[in-house]
């Protein structure tokens, strides 16, 4: 085996040389295999640039593993920060806040998406939902996919408009003030590790 060969260990895996070092920072030892650099990184620049610098594939196992541990921990964190706020606020619809919270999570499992830009749906939800029309910018991707899941069922009456409406702008007011900025998915990983993926099958309701 010749000086360049690198060698297996395990389906998928493959161990640096000897003293290669981290292709980022230069100086510690290059121990994961970057499927976005296609370089070897230590774990420290791993952790420090994924999803920041680096745009990580889907697929990358580093990411898979990390983003289930933030999962788990925000989804603790939202459980005890709701606690707190419902008992504070008893009287908001707390059956359409949970019923949204479980929509947006369904959509938040096929695309990606920041805790601003969840803010930003749910602004548009309101928007969509008054019954005053107002001149304004187009509506954001995913608040144009959540506005055209609610919205029919309030035009069915299955769903009452304005409940939807109050549980749309509580949560963006919440939300505003619980994301912080070292981490711009807090609330997006919350929900991904409070609701699992639905099946394929199944269809969006709003059961109040």
């Amino acid at each position: 085996m010749d000086a360049g060969t690198h060698v297996r260990r395990g389906p998928g895996n493959v161990r640096p040389l000897k003293g290669e070092r981290c292709g980022l920072c230069g100086q510690r030892s290059g121990e994961r295999r970057c499927p976005t650099l296609e370089r070897w990184i230590c774990s420290a620049c791993c952790g420090k640039e994924r999803g920041r610098t680096l745009r990580c594939l889907p697929s990358c196992p580093y990411l898979v593993e990390a983003e289930a541990r933030w999962r788990e921990r925000r989804s603790r964190e939202l459980v005890e920060a709701w606690a707190a706020w419902q008992r504070a606020n008893p009287e908001l619809p707390w059956l359409y806040i949970r019923a949204l919270a479980e929509i947006l999570a369904t959509f938040l499992h096929k695309t990606f998406a920041t805790d601003a830009e969840v803010e930003q749906a749910l602004s548009d939800l309101d928007q969509a939902l008054s019954p005053i029309i107002l001149v304004s910018a187009a509506p954001s991707p995913l608040g144009k996919t959540l506005s055209s899941a609610v919205i029919p069922l309030v035009r069915e009456g299955k769903v009452e408009g304005e409940a939807v409406r109050a549980a749309a702008r509580a949560l963006k007011t919440w939300l505003s003030r619980w994301r912080i900025p070292e981490d711009d998915r807090r609330f997006v990983r919350a929900l991904l590790g409070t609701f699992p993926p639905p099946p394929e099958d199944s269809s969006l309701i709003i059961r109040p």
